[in-house]
């Protein structure tokens, strides 16, 4: 029998990587999708998919609960950077109703991964490299750029890709960006040495079972050329990072600093680069197999290196299956 696997957001790059992974995966695996409106492009890439409300609406989980029972699902892998909140909060009545194991951790954890002064104060209270940081609205913020100096960046604490980060080159720039507290202002990296990120998968025994790591460049800050890098020196850190952490998926995104990588942002979810990361380990399958299949997980230490670069591709649907979409969503 197939293990039913439901992915949400099919229209973005996260959804579709993991979909990518379990397409790789050598277990027998029945994918299904969800997105909000009947173009997302992976609703129509032959796998049972359907249309959702919005996250952030109140008739979402009681929803989702329906679908994963009307469908049988058995592990469900939230990937919507607006839903993880929510489903952390709902994990244990979503997987107490349905059965089905639910790929998120806990609130705390969350909200650690989440914001971005909670992570670098997480970074700094366990002793590991992290960018100076302060909520925008402290007065430690003109303190910050007095010590440093500029450039310095501001930055919505709780966000996603380059979407309200800014370069803050003077003084009277600072100003213009100070006083709202959903910002942070933080120490300025230069991308010249180098951006990276890295995806580490913890197993149930709490040892690391995958690490890989990606030298890459961003468009519209995702992701879009990765080099595979393999350097233990700067891999340990980061292992330590995520035991300490306890995800059981780690995205961490880190610019180099003479010789270590200085992590700026977590992502607690499977990530865009899930895909990519499955040449070298694939996370969502690991965590089938520990979770769905019962299995005792060895550590993959994949030497394979790699350049994996991205392109725009189509996907195509009639009118009948836009109304067979429309119309099985609407029964759930």
């Amino acid at each position: 029998m197939p293990i039913k696997v439901l992915v949400s957001g099919a229209g973005g790059d996260v959804g579709q990587g993991v979909l990518k992974a379990l397409a790789a995966s050598s277990l027998d695996i029945e994918p299904y999708t969800t997105c909000i409106g009947p173009h997302s492009s992976w609703l129509h890439m032959g796998v049972k998919s359907y249309i959702a409300p919005l996250s952030a609406s109140e008739e979402y989980v009681p929803w989702l609960i329906r679908l994963i029972r009307h469908n049988g699902i058995q592990v469900f892998f939230p990937t919507v950077d607006g839903e993880i909140t929510k489903i952390a909060r709902e994990k244990h009545r979503i997987e107490g109703e349905t059965g089905a194991r639910v790929f998120v951790d806990g609130m705390e954890k969350v909200a650690i991964s989440d914001d971005k002064l909670n992570t670098a104060e997480f970074l700094r209270g366990h002793g590991f490299a992290y960018p100076a940081s302060v909520a925008a609205d402290d007065e430690k913020a003109r303190d910050l750029a007095a010590s440093l100096g500029y450039p310095l960046i501001v930055k919505r604490r709780i966000g996603k890709g380059s979407q309200d980060v800014f370069q803050v080159n003077d003084a009277a720039e600072l100003e213009r960006r100070l006083g709202d507290p959903s910002f942070v202002a933080q120490e300025w990296l230069d991308p010249a040495q180098g951006e990276y990120t890295s995806g580490l998968y913890l197993g149930d025994d709490g040892e690391i079972k995958g690490v890989c790591t990606f030298r890459r460049k961003l468009k519209g800050g995702s992701t879009y050329i990765a080099e595979r890098i393999i350097d233990p020196m700067l891999e340990r850190p980061l292992e330590r990072i995520a035991r300490a952490l306890g995800m059981k998926y780690l995205n961490i995104q880190s610019m180099r600093r003479g010789d270590e990588l200085v992590p700026f942002e977590f992502n607690g979810r499977l990530s865009g680069t899930t895909a990519m990361v499955s040449k070298v380990f694939n996370a969502p399958e690991m965590f089938i197999r520990e979770r769905i299949l019962g299995e005792r997980l060895t550590r993959v230490d994949n030497p394979v290196r790699f350049v994996s670069m991205r392109y725009y591709e189509e996907a195509y649907a009639s009118p009948d299956e836009i109304e067979g979409l429309l119309a099985r969503s609407a029964e759930i």
